[in-house]
């Protein structure tokens, strides 16, 4: 897909893995980036500097995804001001910890409203922006508890377990038109509350015996847009944790 004229969207493009995402689309040569982000308000005044650097225009929305309202509101932004959405890359999420026994009803419902039912209704909303154009393309950001049991976070496991299955369907409900894939990423960036004893313990059980990169989730997002007989698919990023 030639994006020089496209206009993508990453959600929680405003740092981490996101932030990756969104650069790496500017600079294959993305008309227009937009990105959501949450709270992090000066992360993402610094990314939208970084992306128009790179020359492209930019738009930064602060988006709760939770909010099916504020979903709808992002997605009518994009439409009044470029006419046009060509790829989606759903990679904003949240990660809390909770044994079986400690998770709540309110600590599941939050999982699930941002993990899964979020990037279904950015999803829904952008499909219908993109069939009225030229079709496109979205990249749905899962992880490893999709694959494996997660003692310590079973609720965000069931949320990324959906997402994935999301994406299934939704590769067979929009197709031709629009392509829908999924990347699991495995440790790529340690995570902010992980010591470096922690983060050293789980390396050091990855098959190849290293960390990977956020570039190494660019690598996969940039075979997919430029992918066209693939759909339906999970691109796996994880050094052969999941193979375990």
């Amino acid at each position: 897909m030639d994006l020089s004229e496209r206009c993508v969207l990453v959600t929680g493009g405003a740092h981490r893995v996101g932030k990756a995402i969104a650069l790496t689309l500017a600079k294959m040569g993305a008309a227009q980036i937009v990105f959501t982000f949450n709270s992090s308000q000066d992360a993402a005044e610094k990314t939208t500097q970084e992306i128009r650097s790179l020359g492209c225009e930019v738009l930064a929305i602060r988006c709760d995804q939770s909010d099916i309202q504020q979903i709808d509101a992002a997605i009518d932004l994009i439409n009044q001001k470029f006419g046009r959405l060509d790829v989606l890359v759903n990679s904003a999420s949240i990660l809390s910890e909770a044994e079986f026994f400690a998770v709540t009803p309110e600590t599941w419902d939050q999982a699930m409203n941002v993990n899964a039912r979020g990037p279904f209704f950015f999803m829904q909303k952008a499909a219908r922006l993109m069939l009225a154009g030229d079709g496109g393309l979205i990249i749905n950001i899962i992880d490893e508890s999709v694959v494996k049991p997660a003692l310590n976070w079973v609720h965000h496991g069931a949320s990324k377990a959906a997402l994935w299955n999301i994406t299934r369907t939704a590769s067979l409900a929009l197709a031709p038109k629009i392509r829908v894939n999924a990347i699991l990423p495995g440790a790529v960036l340690k995570p902010p509350n992980y010591s470096d004893e922690q983060w050293e313990h789980l390396v050091d059980n990855i098959p190849l015996r290293k960390s990977g990169s956020p570039e190494d989730v660019c690598q996969a997002v940039t075979y997919l847009i430029n992918a066209d007989f693939v759909t339906g698919q999970m691109i796996v990023v994880d050094g052969g944790t999941t193979g375990l």
